[in-house]
């Protein structure tokens, strides 16, 4: 077995055999081919010290280990760091800002890393640990487009857990969301870590409403410091944003205003909207056809007395989205007054709006 072999078998040990390595990636003690059992895994080589598996389009992890890996990993945290810094100069934001002060921090640990598993070169592997312990880990990155609503969403996580003497983890997570509004460019970056210990997590979500151009971005990693270092990283990209069908119906309000005890009534009813590019807007409330109201909520208030709609009328609500699209809704409206029919209801006085009837 070839150096590099023994050390990939090594670390597969080190992080499978005495813990969950997750998702799936452990190693056979018994199976001394550990190339061709990762292959069987849908991993393939790619560097020296790197492993690529591809999951799906635009979702792809890697294991790296050694000094080549490590540097590779830097190279890669490196490119993204520069996607930060056009991002900030096109919109300089507070969350991005603090997101490029973490990830200069993870390319510092990586830095770190690279010295470690010079070391690690230079003065061999420690023995494998003796004691009954277990290793979990945990990382995964995800990012795709929104249903229902025009947008997209990105989301990382990492964790690391060990009960072996020594060791410890570090996991970091980040995750980028940029969409079209009123043609202008919008950002949201969250980044969490680098943080190590013995028991450690990461997670950044980052989720915007908009339209073309758009695009959104999450990266997770968990690095193993003890023994030789490794480190396993994820990342996934999606630039599609589709439209989706606007819609808009009203979901609370009442169908009826019952009049015949009272004067007035104030009534409340809440549209909500679905689909569509961006955000919504506005909602234009209608009675019988004709605007009455215009908000930039889902909710609206109004009075209706006696006399103002009688029998009832037809209530309409548009909502208006980003690319000013618009859809229409109605319910219709029953209003009940007091008839002559009743000799109780035929002569009514108003007191504070609360009707008081005059009977014999």
């Amino acid at each position: 077995m070839t150096r590099k072999i023994f050390i990939l078998s090594f670390l597969l040990l080190c992080l499978g055999v005495f813990g969950t390595a997750s998702p799936g990636f452990a190693a056979d003690r018994a199976n001394g081919d550990v190339i061709s059992q990762l292959q069987s895994q849908g991993w393939t080589i790619v560097n020296d010290g790197v492993l690529k598996r591809e999951l799906r389009a635009g979702e792809v992890e890697y294991f790296v280990f050694g000094v080549k890996g490590f540097t590779w990993k830097l190279d890669d945290l490196r490119m993204q760091y520069r996607r930060l810094e056009i991002a900030y100069r096109a919109t300089p934001t507070a969350e991005l800002k603090a997101a490029i002060a973490n990830h200069r921090k993870e390319i510092g640990s990586t830095m770190r890393m690279i010295q470690r598993a010079r070391s690690a070169e230079q003065q061999g592997l420690a023995d494998l640990p003796k004691d009954s312990c277990q290793i979990n880990f945990n990382y995964d990155a995800a990012a795709s487009w929104k249903t229902g609503v025009q947008g997209v969403w990105a989301e990382g996580k990492a964790g690391f857990s060990a009960t072996c003497p020594g060791f410890a983890g570090e996991v970091y997570a980040y995750a980028y969301a940029q969409v079209t509004v009123n043609g202008g460019p919008v950002t949201k970056t969250l980044t969490d870590g680098p943080r190590s210990g013995a028991n450690v997590s990461a997670y950044a979500y980052a989720d915007l409403n908009g339209g073309s151009p758009c695009e959104s971005y999450a990266y997770a990693s968990m690095t193993s410091s003890n023994l030789y270092p490794s480190s396993y990283s994820k990342a996934a990209d999606n630039t599609l944003c589709p439209p989706q069908n606007l819609a808009v119906s009203i979901t609370s309000g009442s169908t009826l205003v019952d009049l015949r005890t009272v004067t007035c009534k104030s009534v409340t009813w809440t549209a909500a909207g679905s689909g569509g590019t961006g955000v919504y807007i506005s909602y234009t409330w209608t009675f019988d056809g004709y605007a009455y109201a215009t908000t930039t909520t889902g909710s609206y208030t109004t009075t209706i007395c006696r006399g103002d709609w009688s029998g009832g009328f037809t209530l309409g609500v548009t909502v208006k989205d980003s690319s000013n699209a618009t859809a229409s809704t109605s319910r219709w409206v029953s209003v009940l007054e007091p008839t002559c029919s009743d000799p109780c209801l035929c002569g009514l006085v108003s007191t504070n709006k609360y009707v008081q009837p005059i009977c014999p």
